[in-house]
């Protein structure tokens, strides 16, 4: 009686553990597209394309990844335009500071964390 008591336990503990993987990755994906979209709003955008490129915000990606046991979104600019995302976001010599990426991430905190609760709820 004690042995299957512990083996229902021990189950019930792996189902919570199981569902609980599957909703955190729901919810940190979630808040990465939800910075993603924000991030492409806010991007500056020239009416002069240099690269050939296309606009910087048409560069913008999200990353999910949890190989590191966290669960975790990277999301910014791929590698094709990526490198010059700094310059209109920090200034340069010739161009004052936007700090689009700054203001991007202060008006998704709340959001995200709202969005965060709603789906770790679920």
């Amino acid at each position: 009686m004690a042995v299957s008591g512990l083996e229902e336990m021990l189950n019930n503990v792996q189902i919570l553990e199981d569902g609980f993987d599957k909703k955190a990755r729901k919810a940190v994906r979630d808040g990465g597209n939800i910075f993603k979209e924000k991030l492409m709003e806010d991007t500056p955008q020239s009416v002069q394309d240099h690269s050939g490129l296309g606009p910087l915000k048409e560069h913008t990606k999200v990353i999910n990844s949890t190989r590191t046991g966290e669960y975790e979104a990277q999301v910014g600019y791929d590698n094709i335009k990526g490198r010059i995302a700094h310059f209109p976001n920090s200034g340069t010599s010739k161009q004052d500071p936007q700090h689009f990426i700054e203001k991007a991430q202060e008006q998704t905190k709340q959001p995200i964390l709202d969005k965060f609760l709603e789906d770790l709820k679920l």
